[in-house]
């Protein structure tokens, strides 16, 4: 195996990044190889492991780059509305917004089987808080909010699904048709968030 020097191993790791980014919205990271991405930096397949442990790690390496950015994109919006209904038509919209953006984090939110590959690899060393940081804030969202009583007595994965099922139409943009795409996406949303918060 080659041995790089600290200022190649950090050249190649950023361009593997940015090369790897492209290779994961283009096909998945059940589709993209590792061999892929190393010839994409002229590297041997072998020498992948000088810079990460798997292609998973990798690909969460990404997505907690992405998540910062949502992170702070989103939940501060959120977090200033008082009224619980309020606040998840707010995270809807943002949220909308940023996977436009964000395409990794829009896989993993709208994606089930991307987001069971990624979330198998989960483990005390790669902490969820760190790697899914676009969905545990929304979990916890949801948890205390349950807790006071704002959000409707249902399981906390159930009221997410809803949520998320919102999100996903994101990726149904073109086919609704994007003159009325707005109008659909409020609809939706208010009829979500008001279902979500009734009173029982």
């Amino acid at each position: 195996m080659p041995k790089f020097s600290e200022a190649e191993k950090a050249r190649i790791r950023l361009d593997m990044l940015g090369n790897a980014h492209q290779l994961f919205i283009a096909k998945g990271l059940k589709n993209t190889s590792i061999e892929e991405i190393t010839s994409s930096v002229s590297i041997a397949k072998s020498s992948f492991y000088v810079f990460f442990e798997s292609k998973e790690k990798l690909y969460l390496e990404l997505l907690t780059l992405e998540g910062e950015s949502v992170e702070r994109q989103v939940w501060p919006k959120v977090k200033q509305e008082k009224d619980t209904g309020r606040a998840i038509k707010v995270y809807l919209h943002e949220m909308s917004c940023a996977l436009e953006a964000n395409v990794l984090t829009q896989r993993l939110i709208t994606n089930l089987e991307e987001y069971n590959l990624v979330s198998r690899k989960i483990n005390h060393e790669y902490p969820a808080t760190k790697t899914l940081r676009s969905i545990v804030p929304l979990m916890e969202f949801i948890k205390e909010n349950k807790e006071l009583n704002k959000i409707i007595n249902k399981d906390v994965e159930v009221i997410a699904g809803v949520i998320r099922a919102c999100l996903a139409m994101v990726i149904h943009k073109k086919d609704l048709g994007e003159e009325i795409y707005p109008e659909v996406q409020e609809i939706l949303f208010n009829a979500a968030a008001n279902e979500l918060t009734r009173e029982p």
